[in-house]
C-alpha cells in the first residue's frame, strides 16, 4: 500500500480483498496483472484524469507521465499522497481533485 506509518490502511484493504469473491478475484487479478493496453491509450478520445501519488512502488511517476503523454487531453494531478490507494490514504485530496477534474469538463 505504500504507507508503512500507517498500517491501519493495509489491513483495511486486505480486509477488502479478503471480502472478494474468490472468482471475481481471480478474474480482477489476472485483467490486472496479464493486460497491456497501452496501444490503446491514443485512440482514447474521452477526457481523463491521472491521479499520480507520491511514492507509488506500483505505479511511480514515470507511469503517471507515460499515461499523461499517451492521453490525448488528460489532466495530470500529482498528489501529496503516498502509496498506491489514494482513496484510503487520502479520500479528502483525492475527492477534491475529481471534484475539480469533473467541474473544468462541466464548464468546457
Amino acid at each position: 500500500m505504500g504507507n508503512p506509518d500507517r498500517p491501519e490502511l493495509g489491513a483495511e484493504l486486505t480486509a477488502n480483498f479478503c471480502r472478494t469473491d474468490p472468482e471475481i478475484a481471480r478474474h480482477f487479478a489476472r485483467v490486472t496483472f496479464f493486460s497491456d493496453n497501452r496501444a490503446d491509450l491514443p485512440r482514447v478520445r474521452t477526457p481523463s484524469l491521472i491521479l499520480q501519488c507520491a511514492a507509488d512502488v506500483i505505479a511511480p511517476t514515470s507511469v503517471g507521465e507515460a499515461m499523461h503523454d499517451a492521453l490525448r487531453g488528460s489532466q495530470l494531478v500529482r498528489m501529496r499522497a503516498t502509496g498506491h490507494c489514494p482513496n484510503l490514504s487520502a479520500p479528502e485530496e483525492t475527492i477534491a481533485a475529481i471534484r475539480a477534474f469533473l467541474s473544468q469538463q462541466a464548464s468546457a
